[in-house]
């Protein structure tokens, strides 16, 4: 009688043998050794699936973000102040490509282009490295004077001053770029046509607010020469001209226009 009393005043239940019942046991995500019950394989295939989608996906953002391409090449170009002055264009981060010096080679069009003297030889050094290892590399250049070339009179002027005022000059080596151009010297031979396989330096100048080369096409197989302005040496790029859609036409002619990367003087 007394222990079914106290029960009572205790709000516990007594079981027919006379011992209180407990409770029912706190539920806790813990087992008997203190541990977390172990995840289903589903749950760390999918954790790492998403966690594989978004290192793709923020890499391919980054990688488009970071691409080179014509466009972005002919947009940054555009955008630039027409009266930019060369230490401006240094803030942007271009390089300084060397002195236009016209007499490097004359064309029978009338075009004449010039020697870059005595540049900034260090990134531009950084540059052919890359393109002789076959790595994508842009190179941006401030030159002064008149790029890439000048264009003389019948009377033996010249309608463009080659001192005076600055060229932007970017060259863009692309790895992927097919190698494949064309020759014919006359218009009565049948045309060369080269496939050098993969990789051509890509280029483009600015002057005076306008474009005045887009996309001119060199090989990566930049030579030196001797026979640059005061006896230094030359680095000349080597046009690779496209392939025409007729290039056996007898009204084709198809010339490569080299360039002077830059020279130095002795």
């Amino acid at each position: 009688m007394n222990k079914a009393m106290r029960a009572l005043r205790n709000h516990t239940a007594v079981p027919q043998d006379g011992r209180p019942q407990q409770g029912p046991r706190e539920h806790t995500l813990t087992s008997e050794t203190g541990t977390r019950p172990a995840r289903p394989l589903w749950w760390w295939l999918l954790a790492a699936f998403l966690a594989f989608a978004v290192i793709v996906t923020g890499a391919f953002v980054w990688q488009r973000s970071t691409r080179v391409t014509a466009q972005k090449i002919t947009d940054e170009l555009v955008a630039l102040d027409p009266n930019i002055s060369e230490s401006q264009l240094e803030n942007l981060g271009y390089v300084y490509g060397g002195e236009a010096v016209g007499g490097y080679r004359g064309y029978s069009t009338g075009e004449d282009y010039p020697w870059y003297q005595n540049p900034d030889t260090k990134r531009i050094d950084a540059f052919l490295g890359d393109v002789r290892a076959g790595r994508e590399s842009v190179l941006r250049l401030v030159v002064r004077g008149t790029g890439p070339y000048s264009i003389t009179t019948d009377a033996g002027s010249q309608e463009s001053s080659a001192s005076g005022g600055v060229s932007v000059r970017i060259l863009w080596f692309d790895p992927n770029a097919d190698a494949d151009w064309a020759e014919k010297d006359s218009s009565v031979e049948p045309a060369t046509i080269h496939h050098d396989g993969k990789g051509q330096i890509r280029e483009w100048w600015w002057r005076g607010g306008e474009i005045v080369t887009s996309d001119k096409r060199f090989s990566r197989a930049i030579s030196a020469n001797g026979g640059a302005v005061g006896g230094g040496v030359e680095y000349v790029l080597k046009h690779q001209p496209a392939i025409p859609s007729d290039p056996d036409s007898a009204d084709t002619v198809i010339i490569g226009y080299d360039e002077v990367l830059y020279s130095l003087s002795e």
